[in-house]
């Protein structure tokens, strides 16, 4: 799989240094596999990934931060759009799908 775009994912995990590890480690994974589905990263990835109106919500470092993207499953490509604490994370109305959409785009 593609990320699209990588700058964007690391000036928003620059501050947040404790993260840097943990989120290369999400990439190489990312690219060695080419998912079809939710369920394909939940059994290859991780069981605690979630979908929320079209946005994919990995947990990075055990719970403490999100990372939230976009996936073209058929053009194998990944979309950035935002990398939060688990604070700011929960602040979200996450039952609001227009709420949802104004923080993450």
């Amino acid at each position: 799989m593609r990320l699209i775009t990588k700058r964007n994912l690391n000036k928003a995990i620059a501050p947040y240094s404790d993260a840097g590890g943990v989120v290369i480690s999400w990439f190489s994974v990312l690219k060695a596999n080419s998912w079809k589905s939710l369920n394909e990263i939940r059994e290859n990835y991780s069981a605690s990934v979630d979908e929320v109106y079209g946005y994919t919500i990995f947990n990075i470092k055990g719970n403490k931060y999100r990372l939230i993207v976009r996936i073209n499953y058929q053009a194998q490509i990944i979309y950035f759009k935002k990398f939060m604490t688990h604070a700011e994370y929960s602040k979200i109305n996450w039952s609001d799908e227009s709420e949802v959409r104004q923080k993450l785009e």
